[in-house]
């Protein structure tokens, strides 16, 4: 995979993925903060169309899947220079946690199909939704703080990106554990997909192969 098209992926895929969530007609407040909590989150989606939100939580799903690994190609290049000994287990984290975060979408879309006739069930989907959805953020964030760190290691992006890149991994770490069904983890969101695409423009810039 050459360095351009790496940073086309990292730049149009991690976009694409944000517009299916924004999309996808679920309300764009986490539950543990919208107003009547989990169980008026779960009226909510009683309103929505189950079968779109599972096709654009499939379409996320992946659009990630091909960001992430456009960043595994990109972890490639720091392991082959071997000026990093991080880099490998921070791939396997975002591999792992890429793979954890797959069950939450499942959740969502299974929570919204048993919304309208069965609330309870839908609640405790909407539970283990972002119960796995945190620890599973947690685990992939932390791969890009290793990741982020090998790139600064390397010196295949600017230093700024590469402190961009920990930066969001730290957010999302703590978010992940903290905070995952709060508004405020909107900004672990925000500040991936910017510096993925900061990152993915920088690549297609200087990229010469």
């Amino acid at each position: 995979m050459s360095t351009k098209t790496i940073g086309w992926l990292i730049t149009v895929f991690p976009i694409i993925g944000i517009m299916t969530w924004i999309f996808s007609g679920l309300p764009q407040e986490p539950p543990g903060s919208f107003e009547g909590g989990y169980p008026a989150y779960v009226a909510e989606l009683a309103k929505l169309n189950s079968d779109s939100v599972h096709i654009m939580f499939g379409l996320g799903i992946v659009s990630f899947g091909i960001a992430n690994a456009a960043f595994l190609g990109l972890k490639g290049r720091v392991t082959k220079a071997g000026k990093s000994t991080y880099a490998s287990i921070g791939g396997i984290l975002i591999l792992v946690g890429f793979a954890g975060q797959i069950i939450e979408p499942g959740l969502f879309s299974a929570a919204t199909k048993l919304s309208a006739a069965m609330s309870s069930e839908a609640i405790a989907m909407l539970t283990l939704a972002t119960t796995a959805g945190g620890f599973a953020t947690a685990i992939y964030s932390l791969g890009f703080v290793l990741l982020g760190y090998s790139l600064y290691q390397s010196k295949l992006i600017h230093v700024i990106s590469s402190y961009a890149l920990m930066l969001a991994g730290v957010i999302g770490l703590l978010g992940g554990i903290l905070f995952y069904d709060e508004a405020l983890i909107t900004a672990y969101y925000a500040s991936f997909v910017i510096t993925s695409v900061a990152i993915g423009i920088e690549l297609i810039r200087t990229g010469k192969d």
